[in-house]
């Protein structure tokens, strides 16, 4: 394939799922400009900054429209081969249609979203607008083609060899990264009810618990799980693990935990291979598409419940021949098998290859049809 001219709209910040795609564009030789959108929704720093961004459920229409005029510019400037979307929660309708004589839209989406609470004003208007979507949900394929789009095709997860790999934390890090338990994952109730669950059962060993968002444990709507929590505030450090701080964490503590979030109807995430890749060994819940990736008990080990995940925890954590065993089993099979955002890279650029027959300039037309 010639070198191509790739417009990339998403984050860009290190350790984000649309930045390794993004480089991985970069990784296979073509040429990528970026419009980032990372301070669209900054996080607010203040109560009366919470309160307005609860009410307005997103960011300011200003926010929104020099977003959307910023891609326009780069559209002229850069006249792109393609046009390369992390989600379109903030872009217009209009922007789309422009787009479209500009070369094909695809976007990728890596959230199930099909769930409401992920949908922006214009998701439907968006999707149908799309050329293609790439999406990490599987059932996701059929929602958005009953919806009205017209191609979709589903894309496991990822990792990223130059950021998820191992690393050797410094004797300072690894003191205070140890421990028996790792999570590292966003804040969600549902997710701390599960946590605590096990900090409270399995008082012999030591969790810690990682990722943004958590000191809403402490806020007052959930000062109704002030007391079912109790156990798990001590494990919640409130810090972000990005990057080699990822990795060092996986490398600390004996088992790492991959959980999945119900109301995005998870069956595999990013931290999937992420895990494996940095060496760790992951105890995750039981999946079709867990067991597609990593052999149960070869490659990876799975639970269905509290019970089983305890029992589990308490037999790695005691058994480090055999944890190790799998952790370099895990490790093995990431890197001998196409789970990288390159190769994620490669089959959207294998879909764009197959739609060239059907371009006609100056406006691009998608052939109705899934890979």
């Amino acid at each position: 394939m010639s070198r191509l001219r790739i417009l990339y709209v998403g984050p860009d910040h290190p350790g984000s799922n649309g930045t390794c795609w993004r480089d991985a564009f970069v990784a296979l030789g073509h040429n990528v400009a970026t419009v980032s959108n990372s301070g669209i929704d900054p996080r607010p720093t203040t109560v009366r900054g919470q309160i307005v961004r609860r009410i307005s459920g997103g960011p300011s229409l200003h926010s929104i429209a020099e977003l959307n005029s910023r891609i326009v510019a780069e559209m002229a400037r850069f006249h792109p081969d393609l046009l390369f979307f992390i989600n379109v929660h903030h872009i217009t309708p209009d922007l789309l249609d422009k787009a479209a004589a500009v070369g094909p839209r695809f976007a990728y989406m890596n959230d199930d979203m099909f769930n409401v609470s992920n949908q922006g004003p214009s998701f439907h208007e968006n999707i149908n607008r799309l050329d293609w979507i790439l999406t990490t949900k599987s059932y996701n394929v059929r929602e958005f083609l009953a919806s009205g789009a017209p191609n979709a095709t589903y894309v496991p997860n990822a990792y990223d060899p130059s950021i998820h790999r191992p690393v050797e934390p410094s004797p300072s890090e690894r003191a205070d990264l140890r421990g028996d338990v790792g999570f590292i994952g966003t804040f969600r109730r549902e997710r701390a009810d599960f946590l605590a669950q096990i900090s409270s059962r399995a008082t012999d060993l030591h969790l810690n618990v990682w990722g943004g968002a958590w000191e809403k444990m402490t806020r007052a709507d959930n000062w109704d799980k002030l007391w079912q929590w109790r156990s798990l505030r001590p494990c919640v450090h409130m810090k972000e693990m990005v990057c080699s701080a990822m990795s060092k964490a996986i490398y600390c503590n004996a088992v790492m935990l991959g959980l999945l979030f119900g109301k995005n109807r998870d069956l595999h995430t990013s931290r999937s291979f992420e895990i494996p890749a940095c060496g760790g060994f992951m105890l995750a819940e039981r999946t079709e598409e867990h067991r597609m990736y990593f052999t149960e008990d070869r490659e990876a080990v799975y639970f269905s419940d509290p019970e089983e995940l305890i029992a589990k925890l308490r037999f790695y954590v005691a058994h480090d021949s055999v944890r190790l065993r799998i952790a370099a089993a895990g490790y093995q099979k990431c890197v001998t098998s196409p789970y990288t955002y390159v190769d994620r890279a490669r089959t959207a650029l294998e879909i764009y290859n197959r739609l060239r027959p059907v371009m006609s300039a100056p406006r691009w037309t998608a052939a109705p049809s899934t890979i």
